[in-house]
């Protein structure tokens, strides 16, 4: 069984960027050998990859090499032409090896020809270079003379062994060998790689080069620690992963600061040690302890124990200067101020912002129907939504902001409603977020995306590729999350009012269609397309509740009629038709009456089901069995085609059933 372990050896690597690299080349890897097996292992300072199970050797592989035209080819006899000849000159071949295949829409001559391939392990050293320089770091630097070889941090050393010999792979000025390190400071030497014990090797040397038993590790001996004091550690989203990525070898530490800090507002506490300084702090019985617990790569002694406990006593210390100095202003006073904090040159000011938020907060609640104490209470919120960006903690905490809006608010004695809507307006701040959970609240954050997303297209600040300074891609994100679990029905259109029509209006709503087929991942994107083709990107509810009835109805077997009868109806409509006056007089056939009669019946009732409209994929079987649609007389032709527009209209209330393929066997796609 062949064995190939690739070693990256670099300068510490920053926490983020080891997981994704390790991603990539496992991609890379597995696309050359196609390994039985795969190990990955990442630390600050290597990046490695262990295949088992390939074959590695030269493979043929058989390619078609095309000719002229046969009409070209051949003669009126069916003789060789000087073309062929020339072409199989060139090809060193003979007449007898020639193939007549169709390509595009002509038929051509061709020959088979057997191509060698080389060996995966080959191809990988060619290769070497490229995979690396191709690795998607956020950001890369050079540390040789040359301008070309990059990478996260300096290469230090490459391990690359095949079967237990160096395969001579290169970056830059570094040749590959056999030989790796341990830990910087507990095991620095170089170390002869045995690639079976690879993992063993390192753990003898303090490195635990697994991404997941080495968080395992760091969670067990925080939480062994935490015990000891009878507390439990709070685990942010992401510190976990980000600690275990700063080190190879954990070894925690108990620090304590002034127990007068725990005045401080939680999140403060948190963010400081958490986001900052990467400690965990330590609750008991749900309240924050003056304790926590850093993670160190190197074995302790008193002197890191007390300098992790002065910097978070400074940082700790400036916070609650911050936080006093703060409430001594009222939010209210600050908001006038915001007209001298500029959002964008063609947006105007964070002052004007708010004015746009309070005229959302009206026009949302006559789209929600909100009680006027709710509408009280939003507009009040939307007025001090942004007055926190001008205070002091936000200023140096800005991962802050409508927190400390809402802890002020509290402290100056605002109802709760408004408090909690100032805290809420920027949620769902991510894909898992959950989204606000209060009607002010969920007015908030809708006006401020809708702001968002209106204001700075029309600004003709739109993302492109990686590139989305203002997060609009995560905005438009949340306003679908925040209307589908809201049940929402909010129609995009009806803001244009406000924002006036302007050049990049249709692409927002191209780029709020591409959202929606974010946010329906995993859903086949017939369905998506058929759903919007309906209702459009500026109905994002309408869209993702009849994608939700259209997967429901795929399971049942009836869906097949509707979705055949909706297809055959759009095809016999004249593209741009758009009459749907029936004149029943006119009706030759008792087909054409019960038809009518049906649809008048489901016009007047609120379907919730695609499959409601199987009585009138039904009722279409005799009718175009018996009616002829495209009738010689106009007047009737006319009539028939309204009625059918009739019918289309009722499949457009979940979806263009055109988009959906019938496969094989009756199944949907």
């Amino acid at each position: 069984m062949n064995r190939l372990l690739v070693e990256i050896g670099t300068e510490e690597l920053p926490a983020s960027f080891i997981l994704p690299a390790l991603k990539y080349l496992k991609e890379r890897f597995t696309e050359l050998f196609k390994p039985e097996k795969v190990s990955l292992y990442g630390t600050p300072r290597r990046l490695t990859v262990y295949l088992e199970g390939f074959k590695d050797e030269e493979t043929e592989r058989e390619e078609l090499v095309f000719g002229p035209p046969k009409s070209v080819a051949f003669d009126e006899e069916g003789k060789p032409t000087k073309a062929l000849t020339g072409f199989l000159k060139k090809q060193n071949a003979s007449p007898e090896e020639v193939r007549v295949l169709k390509k595009n829409k002509g038929e051509y001559v061709a020959l088979v020809r057997k191509v060698k391939e080389k060996r995966p392990s080959e191809k990988l050293v060619e290769q070497f270079e490229e995979i690396l320089l191709s690795i998607p770091f956020p950001k890369r630097m050079r540390w040789t003379s040359s301008r070309r070889i990059t990478f996260a941090r300096p290469v230090r050393w490459i391990v690359a062994l095949l079967n237990g010999r160096v395969l001579p792979l290169s970056f830059g000025p570094v040749k590959a060998g056999e030989f790796s390190r341990g830990h910087r400071f507990l095991a620095p030497e170089p170390f002869k790689v045995e690639p079976g014990r690879y993992e063993e090797q390192l753990k003898e040397r303090f490195v635990l080069a697994d991404p997941i038993k080495r968080l395992e590790e760091v969670k067990r001996g925080v939480e062994e620690l935490a015990r000891k004091h009878n507390a439990r550690p709070v685990y942010p989203e992401g510190l976990l992963e980000e600690v275990s990525n700063l080190l190879e070898w954990p070894f925690p530490v108990l620090g304590s600061f002034p127990e007068k800090y725990l005045k401080l507002p939680p999140r403060v506490i948190t963010t400081v040690l958490a986001h900052h300084q990467r400690f965990f702090c330590l609750e008991r019985d749900g309240k924050l302890t003056n304790l926590f617990i850093g993670v160190s790569n190197n074995e302790p002694t008193p002197a890191v124990r007390e300098g992790y406990e002065r910097v978070v006593k400074a940082r700790l210390e400036d916070a609650l200067f911050f936080f006093e100095e703060d409430l001594k202003r009222p939010l209210k006073e600050l908001v006038p101020e915001l007209k001298g904090v500029l959002l964008h040159p063609k947006a105007g000011t964070l002052y004007d912002k708010t004015l746009r938020l309070q005229k959302l907060i009206n026009e949302l609640c006559g789209a929600v129907s909100c009680d006027e104490e709710t509408r009280r209470h939003a507009l009040e919120a939307a007025y001090l939504s942004k007055a926190d960006l001008l205070t002091q903690m936000v200023r140096e905490l800005d991962e802050l902001q409508g927190y400390m809006g809402a802890v002020y608010a509290r402290a100056q004695g605002y109802p709760e409603p408004v408090a909690r809507a100032i805290e809420e307006q920027y949620r769902p701040v991510s894909a898992d977020d959950e989204p606000p959970e209060s009607l002010p609240g969920t007015l908030l954050a809708l006006a401020d995306k809708i702001d968002d997303l209106f204001t700075f297209f029309k600004a003709g600040e739109l993302p492109t590729g990686s590139s989305d300074p203002y997060g609009l891609r995560r905005k438009a994100f949340g306003l679908i999350k925040i209307l589908d679990r809201k049940g929402i029905d909010l129609d995009l259109e009806r803001f244009t009012e406000l924002y006036g029509r302007f050049d990049e209006l249709e692409q927002l709503k191209e780029f709020i269609a591409q959202r929606l087929y974010s946010y329906l991942e995993g859903v086949p994107t017939e369905f998506v397309r058929a759903a919007l083709r309906a209702h459009g990107p500026a109905r994002p509810y309408r869209v993702v509740r009849s994608v939700r009835k259209l997967l429901e109805s795929a399971k049942d077997e009836r869906f097949k009629k509707v979705v055949e009868s909706g297809r055959r109806v759009h095809r016999i409509i004249p593209k741009g038709w758009t009459e749907t006056r029936v004149r029943p007089e006119l009706f030759k056939k008792e087909e054409e009456r019960k038809l009518y009669e049906l649809i008048k019946e489901l016009e007047g009732r609120e379907l919730e089901s695609p499959l409601e409209l199987t009585p009138l994929a039904e009722a279409l079987v005799p009718f175009f069995e018996r009616v002829k649609v495209m009738e010689e007389d106009e007047a009737l032709r006319r009539n028939r085609l309204a009625l059918l527009k009739r019918a289309e209209n009722l499949f457009h209330r979940f979806a263009h059933f055109d988009e959906l393929v019938l496969k094989e066997g009756g199944d949907v796609s």
